[in-house]
């Protein structure tokens, strides 16, 4: 709600905006954690039907490689973008990218089954979680791209 919407009703926002912007925070900012434990905990399942009952060390393994996938974007990413101004995404495109998040989880499930098939020892319990979290956040940032690309039009 704008300044002049606020002075209409008092100075205050009405409950309804307060509640919608509430919600659209928690929406935003809680669905691609959200969507990655999904991601995560569907790719467990996948590898433990394709392989072995799974060791403490392949465990260990699963869960250091998921967390690894998105480590090695991070890193990627700052150094790639290490000139470029903080460019932090408007809420807008954050809702729309967050809300197609079942096609980047999807992406990602797809990645853990293909890695489970192609490997069923113990290998896909370190690759198809780093496999799954790669993927789910390479197609993640498809969708915020073409969401951001989407709102610049519109403006």
């Amino acid at each position: 709600m704008n300044r002049t919407a606020k002075r209409r009703h008092g100075g205050k926002m009405p409950w309804t905006q307060l509640y919608l912007h509430g919600l659209g925070v928690s929406v935003s900012h809680n669905a691609q954690a959200f969507g990655f434990s999904i991601l995560i905990t569907v790719s467990y399942g996948v590898v433990s039907s394709v392989a072995d009952q799974p060791t403490p060390f392949q465990l260990i393994g699963f869960a250091l490689s998921a967390v690894a996938s998105l480590s090695f974007l991070n890193l990627m990413v700052a150094f790639l973008k290490r000139d470029e101004p903080d460019d932090s995404e408007r809420t807008p495109v954050l809702l729309v990218a967050t809300a197609t998040d079942f096609i980047s989880v999807g992406a990602g499930l797809a990645a853990a089954f293909g890695v489970a098939k192609a490997f069923e020892n113990w290998m896909c319990w370190l690759v198809a979680p780093f496999a799954a979290g790669l993927i789910y956040c390479l197609v993640q940032g498809l969708q915020i791209a073409v969401a951001r690309r989407g709102a610049d039009i519109r403006e």
